[in-house]
């Protein structure tokens, strides 16, 4: 890619074009600009002159762009649908691993323990305890933060991604599933018992922090790109 070709790059991302269509876009119009330049040069001898009127004839950035930006057969879907990207997908995947991981769990306990048996083992225990904890802490977590990577790589507006980020948060915080395992004289139980605003707050800040450091890299960087 000619670096001439760089503004009209990122126009095409912060227009909802894919990345890989749009390479492909750019080499195709490099070869064509190349195949003008060379009719140019053939028809005048000064190839700065050639060059110049081979760039008219292939149109402006703006022209160029809005052609491609147009064609929604090459946007992200961030672009095409922003709620359902950013907001209900990432819902529906938290909702629906925590109800797997919860049902894995469950299912793994009944087939160690017996009704009325004695405590668990202590390494069901262990295991039971590490599914919890990625079920109601890391799980919200990583799905903000491959929401946030998402946005970025994809040049999205941040409504709709911080939207989703502080979703998966109070979801994460509301939705907190308890686990209490069976022993001699007590069945197991699950349960959901909400974190509180504390919870919320604290994991929405865990979750939204690397989105927040790459959008003001992104910002600084294209300030200085001009």
């Amino acid at each position: 890619m000619q670096a001439s070709f760089d503004p009209l790059f990122r126009r095409l991302l912060d227009g909802g074009v894919r990345r890989r269509p749009a390479r492909r876009y750019l080499a195709e119009l490099k070869d064509h600009l190349d195949d003008l330049i060379a009719e140019e040069r053939r028809a005048m001898s000064d190839p700065r002159e050639a060059e110049t009127r081979a760039l008219s004839r292939l149109g402006s950035f703006d022209m160029l762009a809005e052609a491609m930006i147009e064609r929604r057969e090459f946007q992200t879907w961030g672009h095409r649908a922003p709620v359902a990207t950013y907001l209900i997908a990432p819902a529906v995947g938290l909702a629906g691993v925590t109800v797997l991981t919860v049902v894995g769990v469950v299912m793994t306990v009944k087939q160690v323990h017996a009704p009325g048996a004695g405590p668990v083992p202590a390494s069901v225990a262990e295991f039971a305890a590490g599914m919890m904890f990625f079920a109601n802490v890391l799980l919200p977590v990583l799905l903000a933060w491959g929401l946030g990577l998402a946005a970025i790589r994809n040049r999205s507006a941040w409504l709709w991604p911080a939207c989703g980020i502080v979703a998966l948060a109070a979801l994460g915080s509301v939705f907190h599933v308890s686990l209490t395992l069976p022993t001699a004289m007590t069945k197991g139980e699950v349960a959901i018992s909400p974190e509180g605003m504390i919870g919320f707050a604290s994991m929405l800040a865990v979750a939204a922090l690397p989105y927040v450091g790459l959008l003001a890299w992104r910002t600084a960087r294209e300030r200085q790109i001009g």
